[in-house]
């Protein structure tokens, strides 16, 4: 604050600790009030986890009368078993359906997109009814030219959907 009082800071969330914990809405109102101005989350597959942690972060803002601060979700395509495994490696939870599916996918990479761009959908509509302000973030944790691609598909799906109008 005294080096660089207009630096803007930001920090981490992550809905499947919220889903073991139940306090990740209460670390980004903490984190909140020491200056991050914006939050991303790791990859999202799991919707259950970030609706949840969305509902009670705008539950606890409601009940302190304070505004939000965008939340920033991160998308990542899957298109192999090893960038799966990799995935999970690096913390981001696949509900076991979900899974599944990658696995017997005939084109798992087309199929990542697909569920990506509709659990968008889902929580996207979730959070504008909450008033919570999103943003995305979408990224390759891969070096497979098709998963770099895919994830430049997704990014361009992902803003197209969020200039549609609410169902």
């Amino acid at each position: 604050r005294e080096q660089a009082p207009d630096l803007i800071l930001g920090g981490i969330a992550i809905g499947e600790r919220h889903s073991r914990r139940q306090d990740e809405h209460t670390r980004i109102l903490a984190k909140t009030g020491e200056g991050c101005r914006f939050f991303v989350t790791q990859a999202v597959y799991d919707v259950t986890a970030t609706k949840s942690l969305l509902s009670d972060y705008a539950m606890a803002l409601q009940e302190r009368g304070e505004a939000p601060v965008p939340i920033i979700l991160t998308f990542s395509p899957c298109g192999s078993e090893k960038t799966l495994a990799f995935m999970k490696w690096l913390g981001i939870h696949f509900p076991r359906w979900l899974e599944n599916d990658l696995r017997l996918a005939p084109d798992p990479l087309a199929t990542s997109v697909a569920l990506c761009e509709s659990i968008f959908a889902e929580v996207w509509d979730y959070a504008r009814e909450h008033g919570v302000p999103l943003g995305i973030n979408v990224e390759s944790v891969s070096i497979r030219k098709a998963e770099i691609e895919a994830s430049l598909e997704l990014m361009v799906r992902l803003q197209h959907r969020m200039k549609t109008p609410p169902h």
